[in-house]
């Protein structure tokens, strides 16, 4: 019998029938990320359960993902101790643990370069960014240059160049840490452990480092979740800039706009910034890779930062080309079974041109499109086929689907309410038939709006949309108007819907009907080529042919009667026959009559009354 006893150890045995509480003290040594809990009796845990006679009281730390240092050390039980009492609380005593254990324990360590949880980690073809690669090294070694930027629209590639650098800088010995952002990701998106993470593996890569980083922590745990800039200056500039015989080391930031929330991205930056102005002599210098979102270059714009490297990822349609043709032919190779009869080269040189036009000279899409192909369950000849058929993209069949969520995301970023704006925008630079891309100023002027509400409604577009100059947009990206034609892949953000179409149009005819000349460079000299075709595509309706009937015809010709001339007349004698039945049905409405009811210009009249025979138009 044993009364309030304590420090007994037990091999094995089974108890019963046992009055009060059992209080079970556990020591467990201390523990890592990565695997299951560092505990002695996780085991004897579930025994507990099964020989428990009623409800188990267990006082217990939240399980985390922690494990041992050395499993072989782990304290086994000899055989299993069974206790039958409802009352039995396990107690956890608190471990000494150095300040380089406490960062272990809040680093994200599936953040960082080559983790397992990121497996398989996106990296540049053998081939490829051989030259963007060369220049960043390049500007690395440059000494008046601390913080290097290197950015460029969605789905250029900037992961891949940051895990290949990552790799060359670790077998180099420069790698002093990384640390990889993922949207919504529960640990990759918390910008407030970016520091503790940068600092347990310069800890690790730094040998010079470690005790000067540990020791920190140990006198003052509470630097892990201290703010931002605190984590920076006490747990990576003071280190290293006390520490003696430092090599240099390279920290990689990749896809900060990724960071959850835009002041944490700002704060980053910020503090970045204020310690390369405040120290000119660290061992350190950090590459932060990201989308060039406006929020991020504002600040990387601020004249007070001094020190900072910018390289812009430009597009490479050579590049597009040599990783299409080097995957087809990896695919043309493993799924022998099904492409052994296919002989190479494939696919054929007027396919692959088609596939690198489409890619716009980024990466996304010809990722997207060898992930497609490269099924396993599928011949890679038939998923090539629906790839170039863009109509058979059924709901079923979505090749595209993680380029559909790229774009998404990104469209997703303008506020509902600003959602129809972006709508009309996005419709009117879509129209195939426009001679050229409109500008801002066409955009507002034909929308009725202020430029100024052009550029906020499209402030979070930079991805998709070349907006560096002063009144140009151009798309980045030649898929990204597939996937805004199609209903299926675009859902909410559909630009061809009869509605938006509608809204268009009454544009074009309101811009055509100002009754004084506008000045040249106005966007309505633009719409005077193109507004035959976009009116005639759309079926005839009692809207349109009210609004048409209201405008200056005049004007709609003063540059000269279109060939397509008959085509306006005839799509309006539809409108004109559909109204008339409409109207025809009430009483109290006025009937319309033959097409020549309604006013046509003189110089189109004459024309069609001139040359009815031939059907021609001068």
């Amino acid at each position: 019998m044993f009364i309030n006893s304590t420090g007994l150890q037990f091999s094995g045995g089974s108890f019963y029938s046992v009055a009060g509480d059992v209080n079970l003290q556990i020591n467990a040594p201390p523990a890592i990320p990565g695997h299951a809990e560092g505990l002695c009796a996780v085991q004897d845990r579930e025994s507990l359960d099964e020989g428990s006679s009623g409800d188990t009281r267990r006082r217990d730390r939240r399980r985390s993902r922690f494990a041992p240092y050395d499993t072989s050390a782990r304290p086994q039980l000899q055989e299993m101790v069974h206790i039958a009492t409802p009352n039995v609380n396990l107690i956890y005593p608190t471990v000494a643990t150095t300040g380089f254990d406490t960062l272990h324990r809040h680093a994200a360590l599936d953040a960082m370069y080559d983790s397992a949880a990121s497996f398989p980690q996106p990296r540049c073809h053998p081939e490829t960014r051989q030259e963007l690669l060369a220049n960043l090294l390049r500007r690395l070694d440059d000494p008046k240059i601390h913080v290097l930027r290197l950015h460029g629209p969605a789905g250029a590639g900037k992961s891949a160049i940051m895990q290949t650098l990552c790799q060359r800088l670790h077998d180099s010995g420069h790698l002093g840490g990384s640390y990889f952002f993922k949207r919504a990701h529960q640990t990759r998106g918390n910008g407030r452990v970016l520091f503790a993470t940068l600092a347990y593996q310069l800890a690790i890569f730094e040998p010079s480092l470690h005790s000067p980083i540990s020791k920190r922590v140990e006198t003052n745990p509470t630097l892990v979740s201290g703010s931002i800039a605190s984590q920076l200056r006490e747990l990576i500039v003071e280190p290293c800039r006390l520490a003696s015989g430092c090599k240099r080391r390279i920290l990689l930031i990749d896809g900060l706009d990724e960071c959850d929330g835009i002041p944490v991205q700002q704060e980053i930056l910020r503090s970045i910034g204020d310690v390369f102005s405040a120290h000119h002599a660290l061992p350190i210098k950090v590459i932060i890779a990201s989308r060039s979102e406006p929020d991020i270059s504002e600040i990387f714009g601020d004249p007070s930062l001094r020190h900072i490297g910018s390289i812009h990822i430009e597009k490479s349609f050579a590049d597009v080309e040599i990783f299409l043709r080097g995957e087809f032919a990896r695919i043309h190779k493993e799924h022998h079974s099904t492409m052994s009869s296919i002989h190479l080269p494939w696919p054929s040189d007027d396919v692959l041109s088609h596939l690198v036009d489409k890619s716009s000279g980024y990466f996304i899409y010809a990722a997207t499109v060898i992930k497609f192909v490269d099924d396993k369950y599928f011949r890679p000849t038939e998923q090539l086929e629906i790839i170039m058929d863009t109509n058979s993209h059924s709901s079923d069949v979505s090749p595209f689907e993680s380029l559909d969520q790229l774009y998404r995301q990104i469209l997703s970023q303008v506020p509902i309410r600003c959602r129809p704006r972006l709508l009309n925008i996005l419709s009117l630079l879509f129209i195939p038939e426009w001679p050229q891309y409109l500008t801002i100023s066409h955009i507002a002027q034909l929308l009725d709006l202020e430029a100024s509400d052009i550029r906020l409604t499209m402030r979070g577009l930079h991805s998709v949309f070349d907006m560096n100059g002063d009144d140009n947009i151009t798309p980045r990206h030649a898929s990204f108007r597939d996937f805004l034609v199609s209903k299926e892949r675009s859902a909410d953000f559909y630009i061809g819907s009869v509605s938006l179409r509608l809204d268009l149009a009454r544009a074009m005819l309101t811009a055509l009907s100002a009754k004084d000349s506008p000045p040249g460079g106005h966007v309505v000299w633009m719409v005077a080529r193109i507004w035959v075709d976009y009116i005639t595509s759309l079926e005839p309706c009692d809207y349109l042919i009210r609004l048409i009937r209201a405008s200056n015809l005049d004007f709609f010709f003063m540059r000269g009667v279109p060939a397509n001339a008959h085509r306006f007349v005839d799509w309006m004698e539809v409108g004109d026959s559909q109204l008339s039945r409409q109207q025809s049905q009430h009483r109290d409405g006025i009937k319309f009559g033959h097409r020549r009811n309604h006013r046509l210009p003189d110089v189109l009249e004459f024309s069609l009354f001139s040359q009815s025979s031939s059907r021609r138009i001068f």
